[in-house]
């Protein structure tokens, strides 16, 4: 399993209080179905059936990954990545595991991996209610873009558009060590975007 640094909070604000459970995050397989099923349906009003999460895992363009603790699967988050956009389709945690950073470290987990896949575009909806989400996103960059009313059909809750970007870094402040553009015919790569 791959583990994150936990010392390095990356985009996120620095976490508060006591962190002390150890979290790796790693890719989810079949083998978890029937758990992603169970940690869904605790916070879902509309829970995934195991159809779902089966197709999910097969969906090239799905990135389903797990939050384990000492390898029992706590937490998990699904997006899906076309090109350089990311969107974040589900994230959930034990209720055992929630306050615990878990949420956290998924999230910087998946921000850091998405940049290193190329994506600058990063949304997701969340319940208008859903307070403890909206602060985490928040506090790890993601920024309201917009409101989807009517969006849950549970409830005819409003769901809030919320939308992160990647900086990128600027190609006038580029160090030595980083190679230069290619050129062809007298034209930058760059310049011919």
């Amino acid at each position: 399993m791959g583990t994150a640094d936990t010392q390095n909070p990356g985009p996120c604000e620095e976490m508060t209080g006591a962190h002390q459970d150890s979290f790796q995050v790693a890719p989810v397989s079949h083998f978890w179905v029937a758990r992603l099923v169970e940690i869904d349906s605790t916070w879902n009003p509309k829970a995934w059936s195991e159809r779902l999460f089966t197709r999910e895992l097969a969906e090239p363009f799905a990135d389903v990954r797990g939050l384990f603790s000492n390898d029992h699967l706590v937490g998990y988050l699904i997006a899906h990545i076309v090109l350089n956009e990311a969107h974040i389709v589900s994230l959930g945690l034990d209720p055992s595991w929630r306050g615990r950073g878990g949420g956290r470290f998924l999230l910087e987990d998946f921000l850091r991996s998405s940049r290193a896949q190329g994506v600058t575009i990063l949304t997701l909806e969340v319940r208008v209610s859903n307070i403890p989400a909206r602060a985490l996103y928040e506090s790890c960059g993601f920024q309201v873009a917009g409101l989807r009313r009517h969006y849950y059909s549970d409830n005819n809750e409003d769901a809030i558009t919320m939308r992160y970007e990647h900086e990128l870094p600027d190609p006038r402040t580029r160090s030595s060590s980083q190679p230069e553009l290619a050129s062809h015919g007298g034209l930058d790569v760059q310049d011919a975007r």
